[in-house]
């Protein structure tokens, strides 16, 4: 698949799973919503990664944590990848505390891991995209169980490398950062002193927390969240623009407008118009309802 017809193409909400290869990897820094793995198969890349720049060879794997911007670029003359990008709603909330664990370091090496240990993950990602792209049925049930099977062994992997202590605040305060944002993002008046005050922390030790585990500023991600969450309310139920951009936290159709068209090059009625499917019946209504917009939950 072309690049960059493949950096336009949107996740499906109902399986957000996504499986390509290819022989040209270059691409400019961008970042999107969904986590990428890179597994060079042939050749080696330069990747750039929160402005860090690593160098990709073969049978390594390249981690790119999701709203982190990343480029590609000095490709081999015989590279060719396979890429997956993938949803955290794939992992549902149990995936949050995780995450930043498993993607913590951008280049994993299947080199330096034990021979059956490396087998086993090149394996993996080969019969996913297998699984992928014959797409018989079940097919969605094999990939998922064997991309649970994965990131079991890129969690122990990685955990071999991060100190104990290191995993453990990474995996207590990002999860109960990550879920308060989730909770309390439709509060258009939430602030960073907010999220620090109701956490009990000093507001200068969450943004630098937050920005270092996270990998990004705490009003950046709030956007991006918001704006995720905008985008499922425009595909998925009959809510008024008016409606969702209130529903998502944002105080003024104008903010909304030109924040979304920032993050998705689209205004929210051509995102509808573009991406639009049957609405499954009370999504949002009932999410909605399920959740006291006003109220700090933590």
């Amino acid at each position: 698949m072309d690049q960059s017809k493949r950096e336009n193409k949107q996740l499906e909400y109902t399986f957000p799973f996504l499986t390509w290869n290819n022989a040209d990897l270059n691409f400019p820094p961008h970042w999107h919503a969904c986590f990428e793995i890179i597994y060079m198969r042939r050749g080696h890349i330069y990747a750039s990664v929160d402005d860090t720049v690593y160098k990709a060879e073969a049978g390594d794997l390249v981690m790119v944590n999701a709203g982190t911007v990343h480029g590609y670029f000095g490709q081999s003359p015989n590279v060719f990848f396979q890429g997956f990008q993938f949803g955290s709603a794939f992992f549902g909330d149990d995936f949050i505390p995780l995450r930043d664990i498993i993607f913590n370091v951008p280049v994993l090496s299947t080199k330096n891991m034990p021979d059956i240990l490396s087998l086993r993950l090149r394996t993996l990602l080969d019969e996913i995209a297998s699984e992928y792209n014959r797409k018989q049925i079940g097919w969605q049930l094999a990939v998922k169980s064997m991309l649970y099977e994965l990131m079991l062994m890129i969690l122990r992997e990685q955990s071999k490398i991060i100190p104990h202590e290191t995993i453990r605040a990474m995996s207590s305060g990002a999860g109960r950062m990550l879920s308060f944002v989730f909770k309390n993002y439709s509060d258009e008046s939430l602030s960073l002193e907010d999220a620090a005050n109701a956490l009990k922390l000093n507001k200068y030790y969450f943004s630098r927390f937050f920005k270092k585990h996270i990998g990004q500023s705490f009003h950046a991600y709030l956007t991006k969240t918001r704006v995720e969450f905008a985008k499922r309310y425009l595909i998925e139920s009959k809510m008024t623009v008016t409606d969702i951009v209130f529903h998502s936290g944002f105080n003024s159709i104008q903010t909304f407008n030109r924040v979304f068209r920032a993050l998705t090059g689209l205004s929210p009625r051509e995102y509808r118009r573009k991406n639009s499917v049957a609405p499954q019946a009370g999504f949002a209504e009932s999410f909605i309802a399920s959740k006291t917009t006003k109220n700090i939950n933590y």
